[in-house]
Parts: C-alpha cells; structure tokens; sequence
C-alpha cells in the first residue's frame, strides 16, 4: 500500500511541473521576458540591493517557478530512493527524512513570504539554498527598518544560523 501511495504522489508531482510548465511557456509575454539581477549589498549592513533589466512584471513569478521545479526534482529524486526495493531500510528512511525537512521548509518560506507581504509589501520570494536565506520583495523602496524587520523574521522562521540578503523589485 506505500508503493501505491509514493507512486500517486510522484504522479502528482510530476504533473504539476507539466502543467506549471506549460504555463510559463504559454503566458503573455512569452519566454522573451528576462530579469537580471544586479549584485545587492548584504542586507545587514542596512544598503539597498536593486533589481534591474526587468523586462515584465513575472519576475516574481518566474524566480518561484525556478525554485518549485527544483524543489521537485529534489523530492522526485528522494521519493524514488524511499521506494526503491534495491535501497536499504537505512537509506530509505534518509531519503524520506530528507523529503520531509525540504517539504516543512517549503511550508516555512510560504508562511513567511505571507507575513512579508503582511508587512504592506505587494509580493515577496523566499529562496533558502545551502546556509543562505534570500527574500526579495516588491516595493517602490526599501527602509533600513524593514530590511532589519524582514531579516528578524527570517531568523525566526528559517534559522538564525544562515546568511539573510533582502533586495527589492521596484512595484510598477
């Protein structure tokens, strides 16, 4: 009965990039819609990062996509090494303990992009890659305070051991 249950979350998975794919293949603007980040200072010395060469509007959306298709693939990857008979128990249980932390820390970036924007802004990413936390957000500017405020929040929610870059997209 677990295999059945790995095989249809897989399935789901998988379809989900399909249909997220076909999206971003298919949506206004096309694939000819490129942002290009410049190299923001290090949110903890209160400096502003800017955001540059943005040619839409979908940053937000394309940064998360990128994010979400990677994640999957981590998680396809995990799913076929839990469910696979060649594997030993040990292993097994790595690989689904392993699914389980990056599926809490997708949880975790979701609730605090949603109290980012509870802050007033319009959008916000959150991205944890290795020991690093980036948040971008949408806003017209950014303050010193709320660099320092978002980076708190960061802490609080990601882990006070990583490195927190804020930048910001300026709202059209």
């Amino acid at each position: 009965m677990l295999l059945k249950k790995q095989t249809v979350w897989l399935l789901t998975m998988l379809s989900l990039i399909i249909v997220l794919s076909v999206y971003y293949i298919t949506a206004p603007g096309g694939t000819d819609d490129l942002a290009y980040l410049e190299a923001g200072k290090d949110g903890k010395s209160g400096k502003d990062a800017t955001v540059s060469g943005v040619a839409n509007d979908d940053l937000f959306t394309a940064l998360r996509l990128e994010r979400d298709e990677v994640r999957d693939e981590m998680s396809a990857d995990y799913v076929t090494v839990a469910g696979s008979e060649d594997a030993s128990a040990e292993v097994q249980a790595e690989a689904w303990a392993k699914m389980t932390e990056l599926q809490s820390l997708t949880m975790k970036e979701g609730i605090l992009e949603t109290l980012i924007k509870s802050m007033g802004f319009k959008d916000a990413l959150v991205s944890t890659m290795d020991n690093q936390i980036k948040v971008i957000v949408k806003a017209d500017k950014l303050s010193k305070k709320d660099v320092v405020e978002i980076m708190n929040l960061a802490n609080e929610h990601l882990g006070s051991s990583k490195t927190v870059a804020v930048e910001y997209h300026a709202a059209k």
